[in-house]
């Protein structure tokens, strides 16, 4: 057993329901999180069992803790490997990634009829076995029922991904020990606020806790006005249109036809949509930190 002073800052604890203690230690990690994208962690591992059941181990449920109280990356097993053994530890590479990422590994083609958008999501997810405890919807909008929605040979992934860029949601992963939860949204109210963080500018020097190292702030030219026109059939001489803008030079603007709707505040929701899907990084903050707390899809208050 590996002595208590040797002890990582970073563990791995697996769902096993057989009760097989895999005995692994984390070397070291990488991974990436983002809004609007399934995370995916890498592990590198040793162990000193030789023979574990990589069969076995995929697919398992498994939490990646940082340090003690300081919370972590909740996934499936999604790939294993066994690398090379020494005299006495086995290399071991373990990749997680969410339930969610399931959904790209299958391709449908498919009508949805009067059903919102919520309700198709939520159809597709059941379908693959995320129950309404594996996910929740905080949405601030009404979304009125689509008449006619077709999923055409794309992967599930892929079409939840477009309906929720169609509408202007968003979502992102909160963890616990025990679980990941896919959170849905259409505005910031539904970003937690995480306890503020010490702003220290990196001097060489190693701080006594943990960070914000360097930051930085940048902005880019972006799209400043959406417009969106349909026609009315039933009512040929009506003007369906609708837009939105930021009074800001020069005039950029992106226009579509057909717009896909029927109403105006229809048309006025998916030009507010566009607009913001536009601009959601005409204004970026980029930072380094070694504070272990820092998640995507939270609020961070820098202090000093």
């Amino acid at each position: 057993m590996f002595a208590p002073a040797s002890q990582p800052r970073f563990s791995l604890s697996i769902d096993s329901h057989n009760g097989i203690d895999h005995g692994f230690q984390v070397m070291a990690f990488t991974g990436h999180e983002a809004i609007n994208q399934p995370f995916c962690f890498t592990l590198e591992l040793v162990s000193e069992r030789t023979a574990l059941d990589l069969e076995y181990l995929l697919n398992r449920p498994a939490f990646l803790q940082f340090a003690p109280d300081e919370g972590g990356i909740h996934g499936l097993i999604d790939q294993v490997s066994q690398g090379d053994s020494g005299r006495r530890l086995t290399h071991y590479s373990i990749t997680l990634r969410p339930h969610l990422a399931r959904l790209g590994h299958r391709t449908n083609q498919r009508i949805f009829q009067n059903r919102t958008v919520q309700q198709i999501i939520a159809q597709v997810l059941k379908e693959h076995h995320l129950l309404t405890n594996d996910y929740r919807f905080k949405l601030g909008t009404t979304y009125a029922k689509r008449e006619y929605c077709v999923q055409y040979n794309e992967s599930d992934l892929h079409f939840v991904q477009r309906l929720c860029e169609e509408e202007g949601l968003h979502y992102h992963f909160e963890h616990s020990p025990t679980a990941h939860q896919l959170v849905f949204g259409d505005n910031q109210m539904v970003f937690p606020k995480l306890d503020s963080v010490i702003y220290r500018h990196d001097n060489g020097l190693v701080a006594d806790e943990p960070v914000i190292k360097r930051f930085k702030l940048r902005l880019e030219t972006r799209v400043n006005r959406t417009t969106r026109r349909d026609y009315h059939f039933e009512k040929p001489l009506l003007k369906m249109e609708s837009s939105a803008d930021i009074e800001t030079q020069p005039d950029l603007e992106d226009y579509d036809y057909p717009g896909g709707f029927t109403h105006r505040d229809q048309g006025l929701q998916r030009a507010n949509r566009a607009l913001e899907r536009h601009r959601h990084d005409y204004r970026l903050g980029e930072g380094q930190s070694d504070q272990p707390r820092l998640v995507s899809g939270h609020f961070l208050p820098l202090d000093g």
